[in-house]
């Protein structure tokens, strides 16, 4: 019998010894990107503001690899093409961020008037069209009749974060 429980407590112990495990963590990363790419500092000119008139279109790229997608947001700096000289006068304009993949373009119409100082538009974005890149166009357009000579300028700044 003491044979027995010698032997049975034999296989236990190498049976045991056997079944013994251990772990290994696999851990990576990829790094975040939302960016706009191509868009640099520019002159975009209008022309003769008296009459309604559009300025060149601009393309350049955006892309976000945030599962979430992203938001992109224009914002005016004046809150319209503010006047060299009169500086709280300032005319409107529309600026369309039209992004291929997307029905729905981002537009921001920046109000002008009196006393204006910035104007802001955004939309969130799916992720998948922006993973790994996507051409946008900025358009312009102006409804003019501006009335006092001199120059009128705004900065558009167009501006991309993960959405949360």
């Amino acid at each position: 019998m003491r044979k027995i429980t010698l032997i049975a407590a034999s296989l236990t112990a190498l049976f045991a010894s056997t079944a013994n495990a251990g772990d290994v963590q696999l851990v990576g990363f990829v790094p975040a990107v939302c960016e706009v790419t191509g868009l640099n500092t520019q002159l975009n000119d209008f022309g003769n503001l008296q009459g309604a008139n559009t300025a060149s279109d601009i393309d350049f790229d955006v892309e976000c690899n945030d599962v979430d997608g992203a938001n992109i947001e224009m914002i005016s700096a004046e809150g319209g093409l503010e006047s060299d000289d009169a500086e709280d006068q300032s005319m409107p304009y529309t600026a369309t961020l039209a992004i291929v993949g997307y029905a729905s373009d981002l537009v921001l119409n920046a109000p002008g008037g009196m006393g204006t100082n910035g104007a802001n538009v955004n939309q969130d974005y799916s992720a998948g069209g922006l993973l790994g890149g996507a051409s946008a166009t900025l358009s312009f357009s102006t409804p003019g009749g501006a009335s006092w000579s001199g120059g009128y300028s705004d900065t558009l700044t167009v501006q991309i974060n993960a959405a949360n």
